[in-house]
């Protein structure tokens, strides 16, 4: 098998993983293109140039965007071969002309799911040691080491990964289980098993595939709807998002916007902090739950994950019954639950001593004194709560402006009594 020398890595994973860093290199080695000759081609000769020499490249994005745009965040082209590798730096272009977050959220997410299912597949066949992933974080820049004869408190964690490194990859994680307290950490290094680590490199993969929407600016962008093989994908994707519009309707959230536990209403956080303890969940809180984050801008795998700490979890079967909740294969997405009906189910924790939340049980105050009843926990609770913290935002900093000001009379004071 051949080594990339330079990573140490088969070039097969390459052209399974296109984010991989100096992928670019490999590709340009298939299309016989010199290094030297590389910085010269720029990005519409580039694009122009890939359609021309892979017949199959433009069916393949095609396929892509049909796939994403149903929620079916998978591929169903191979993803072994030098066309997967130069499919991704033209999905890329093809998003960032679009300027559509959604459809850049659920690339992310495609490539980020494929990365875990692939390195996944070691514990049946061997595929891929744990040195190789040592070697795959190290190209990306992470330092992770492998050792497999460490035992802390009698459970073997045969990954080291330093302080640094593992912020980098973890804090986009919304789950308290990847916080610095619940980890074992000792002498600057953080301890893993490898499930720990593929989940860790599938966010970062997530991080590090996201379209980078200022890279083509708008003469670039009308350069490249010219491109014939654009201009019919770009149609296409228009007429296949025209009959799917609930999905990409506007919500109260930024696109690409994923919702802090800052914003969790009580109902959310007494369930979560129930999971995070080991223990089981009733149906109607599993479905609240999977309900809430889908509805928050979170993925199919971010939800799936909050449940692998429950006692009964099965994740072939959580893994459906979210995909069946977000709508994948048939296009009808559940919303929230509303309190009215949380309430019957004894979710609510509006007054929960632990977890209960002022806004949540009296409701929300207008600047015109009129009170507004949270109604959603997923809609009015997260606006409302917005609003709440952004006026505490301005009144503090007022507040540090008044302070300010009287400290800087009293010293005025105090230098003209000199």
């Amino acid at each position: 098998m051949e080594i990339i020398q330079k990573y140490n890595l088969p070039k097969q994973l390459f052209l399974q993983f296109p984010w991989l860093n100096e992928s670019s290199k490999v590709l340009f080695d298939d299309l016989n293109i010199s290094e030297e000759k590389m910085g010269s081609i720029s990005l519409i000769e580039m694009v122009q140039f890939l359609f021309k020499e892979y017949d199959e490249l433009l069916e393949r994005i095609k396929q892509f965007f049909r796939n994403i745009i149903q929620s079916k965040e998978e591929f169903s082209t191979p993803t072994g071969d030098v066309i997967h590798l130069a499919m991704y730096p033209v999905l890329q272009i093809i998003i960032s002309v679009s300027g559509n977050r959604i459809l850049g959220n659920a690339l992310t997410n495609t490539y980020a799911k494929h990365c875990q299912l692939e390195l996944s597949k070691y514990n049946a066949k061997k595929d891929f040691p744990n040195k190789i992933l040592q070697n795959i974080f190290s190209n990306l820049g992470i330092s992770c080491t492998v050792d497999e004869h460490i035992f802390k408190n009698g459970i073997k964690y045969p990954f080291q990964m330093d302080f640094p490194s593992y912020l980098r990859v973890s804090t986009k994680i919304r789950n308290d289980s990847w916080k610095l307290i619940n980890r074992y950490f000792e002498s600057g290094k953080i301890y893993l098993i490898r499930h720990d680590v593929v989940l860790l490199l599938r966010e970062f993969v997530r991080q590090k595939t996201l379209p980078d929407y200022r890279q083509i600016n708008k003469e670039l962008s009308s350069q490249m709807e010219k491109i014939p093989e654009i201009t019919d994908i770009l149609d296409e994707i228009s007429k296949m998002m025209a009959t799917h519009k609930k999905r990409f309707e506007s919500s109260i959230f930024s696109e690409g916007e994923t919702i802090g536990s800052e914003l969790f209403p009580p109902c959310i956080k007494a369930i979560l902090y129930r999971v995070i303890h080991g223990e089981n969940l009733s149906h109607n809180e599993r479905l609240a739950i999977a309900f809430f984050y889908l509805n928050t801008n979170h993925s199919v795998e971010e939800t799936v994950d909050i449940f692998r700490t429950s006692p009964d979890f099965d994740e072939k079967i959580a893994r459906y019954q979210t995909e069946f909740a977000a709508g994948s294969g048939k296009g009808k997405k559940y919303s929230m639950y509303n309190c009215v009906k949380l309430k019957s189910y004894h979710i609510c924790r509006d007054d929960d001593p632990n977890f209960g939340d002022k806004l949540c049980r009296d409701g929300a105050k207008k600047r015109n004194g009129e009170i507004v009843p949270i109604q959603n926990p997923a809609k009015d609770f997260i606006f409302w709560k917005k609003v709440e913290l952004n006026r505490l935002h301005r009144s503090q900093i007022v507040d540090q402006l008044e302070s300010s000001d009287e400290s800087e009379i009293t010293k005025k004071k105090e230098e003209d009594s000199k």
